[in-house]
């Protein structure tokens, strides 16, 4: 019993003394060091996809169908699903159309392009943009289209006698092109009421045609959807 005790109070004492070694020591008489070191490259993906509202089913196009004479606004009954990808430090994603190859004649097509081509030179009929993180419920565009974007085209010049800069240049640079922006951890939608952190680089886009003061014509065009970085 005697013997037990003892054995008991050494390895006591030597766990003390460990201790104590393990938090005395003050001074550092030697340091060393190792470099780290990585390069990541870049990564960058982006998809887009027509679909219809009704059913999320994939289709080939934006298409507002054969409308009647004196329609106005009008709601696409399609939208394009977009899905999103960058690790660059700063990236934003924006849309418009690319109607003319040249400079077109402001006597015949006037200042802004964005939007639906006639097949008939000078007839054109505007377009306007919502984006949401992911499918909503959207009506037909009022008549003041209040949350809605107009559909910017590369070759629009700013209008003679107006306060702002409609150029195309002009709405590039102040990001009113834009539909998303980010960096390599986050995904902001610019929402009708601003922009909106996403969670999963995936986001919907709907469209509307103005056609109360486009002329009866047959009218196409492409969306474009651009990621870039700074």
């Amino acid at each position: 019993m005697e013997r037990k005790t003892i054995w008991l109070v050494g390895t006591l004492t030597l766990v003390l003394l460990f201790a104590a070694l393990g938090t005395s020591f003050a001074g550092v008489d030697r340091t060393g060091s190792v470099p780290a070191t990585a390069t990541l490259g870049a990564s960058t993906s982006l998809t887009v996809q027509a679909k219809k509202i009704i059913d999320n089913t994939n289709v080939s196009s934006i298409d507002f169908g054969s409308l009647p004479g004196g329609t106005g606004n009008k709601y696409a009954p399609h939208y394009v699903a977009v899905e999103v990808h960058s690790n660059y430090g700063v990236w934003e994603l924006e849309t418009y159309t690319n109607n003319f190859t040249t400079q077109p004649s402001t006597t015949t097509w006037g200042f802004q392009y964005g939007g639906l081509k006639g097949s008939v030179a000078g007839n054109r009929g505007p377009m306007v943009w919502q984006a949401y993180r992911s499918t909503t419920t959207v009506t037909d565009p009022p008549a003041d289209l209040v949350g809605w974007t107009y559909l910017k085209d590369w070759k629009d010049v700013d209008i003679p006698g107006t306060a702002n800069n409609e150029s195309w240049g002009s709405a590039h640079t102040d990001g009113y092109t834009n539909i998303a922006y980010g960096g390599p951890d986050y995904v902001m939608v610019i929402e009708p009421t601003g922009g909106v952190l996403d969670t999963d680089n995936k986001l919907a886009v709907y469209l509307g045609g103005l056609f109360g003061s486009a002329a009866a014509d047959t009218y196409s065009t492409v969306i474009g959807f651009d990621l870039y970085h700074e």
